[in-house]
């Protein structure tokens, strides 16, 4: 599969699936994009890219810094309907405030199975879920 076709079925799947990440696109010359939703406090952006035939999301800060991201699949497409799912799956829980994130050194950082109740032993650990980023 070429970066063409690839950006093509994901942009194709968020317009049925995730329409509103699609308001503020940006193509570049490789045929690779991404695409971003702001916060409701407009700190940070929730984003999806297409670099490399791969599936990326992240937030990122006002300064256009990126605080995490994650790479679903690196099948150079072959798998793209499973890597898609996924990324739903993690757009899903991010949206619905079931993500729960940190404020370490101004980035917001996912928090992951079990590190809650380790993160907790730390004291004074604040946590946030899309909602109040």
């Amino acid at each position: 599969m070429n970066q063409v076709l690839y950006s093509n079925i994901v942009l194709n799947y968020l317009k049925d699936n995730h329409s509103e990440f699609l308001e503020n696109i940006d193509f570049k010359e490789d045929h690779s994009f991404d695409c971003s939703i702001k916060s409701i406090s407009g700190s940070r952006s929730l984003w999806i890219a297409t670099y490399n035939l791969e599936l990326t999301l992240g937030f990122e800060n006002h300064e256009s810094k990126c605080d995490w991201h994650i790479h679903i699949g690196a099948s150079a497409g072959n798998n793209l309907l499973e890597e898609l799912n996924k990324l739903t799956e993690e757009i899903d829980g991010i949206l619905n405030n079931q993500k729960m994130f940190v404020l370490e050194e101004d980035m917001y950082l996912p928090i992951h199975g079990n590190d809650e109740e380790d993160i907790k032993h730390k004291g004074n650990v604040k946590f946030f879920n899309w909602s109040k980023i």
